[in-house]
């Protein structure tokens, strides 16, 4: 993943834990200084 200046490795595993998608998802935010909506996860 790519934002502005910043970027983010993000495996090709099909198979996450929850404790891994929730570390991931707080990485994003931290990069783009935002929660993500459920909406916008849903569109995803």
């Amino acid at each position: 993943m790519v934002y502005a200046l910043h970027r983010l490795a993000i495996p090709s595993n099909d198979e996450y834990s929850i404790p891994q998608l929730r570390m991931m998802i707080r990485e994003v935010e931290v990069i783009i200084e935002r929660e993500i909506t459920l909406e916008e996860w849903n569109n995803l």
